[in-house]
């Protein structure tokens, strides 16, 4: 029992790393919807929202249907106030960290207040940084996954040899 747990909290934490990868693959993927939709589709920003949350995962596609529906129903608050609010209550639940948030909240601060071709340039920078970021990720998880899969093993090794 000792081994099988110590080897799946390894495998756990390892997935952190690789999950880390995968959101920011499909943030890219979700902005650049959005870019499309505003750019040529002339959609409005909450439209473009929900039709960009619509290849993501639950929580990621959370995070952006619920921006699209305090949008909708905004009273009076601007688009980056409720971004930022909708980040903060959904952070939780994504395997993000610290900088990739920053990078999505100067993302929602920016959009929607300039002009269409200066949103389009804001898009396509937060897509270049994103894309740095998973590279920065990559690496990281290369480095780390299996170190920690195997520590998982190894500890657990270890208690059982300190139990007996």
């Amino acid at each position: 029992m000792i081994l099988i747990s110590g080897s799946s909290i390894g495998w756990i934490i390892g997935s952190r790393y690789l999950n880390r990868v995968e959101e920011l693959r499909r943030l890219q993927t979700a902005i650049s919807m959005v870019d499309t939709e505003i750019s040529y589709g002339q959609t409005m920003l909450a439209k473009a929202l929900q039709n960009a949350a619509a290849p993501l995962d639950q929580s990621l596609a959370t995070l952006f249907v619920k921006a699209a529906q305090a949008l909708e129903e905004s009273c009076g608050a601007t688009f980056a106030e409720m971004w930022e609010k909708e980040l903060s209550d959904y952070q939780h639940n994504l395997f993000l960290i610290k900088e990739d948030i920053l990078v999505l909240k100067e993302w929602g601060s920016q959009l929607g207040n300039s002009s269409l071709i200066n949103q389009n340039k804001i898009n396509l920078l937060t897509i270049k940084r994103l894309e740095q970021l998973e590279i920065n990720a990559r690496k990281i998880a290369e480095s780390r996954v299996r170190l920690v899969r195997y520590a998982g093993v190894l500890i657990s090794l270890m208690l059982i040899i300190l139990f007996y």
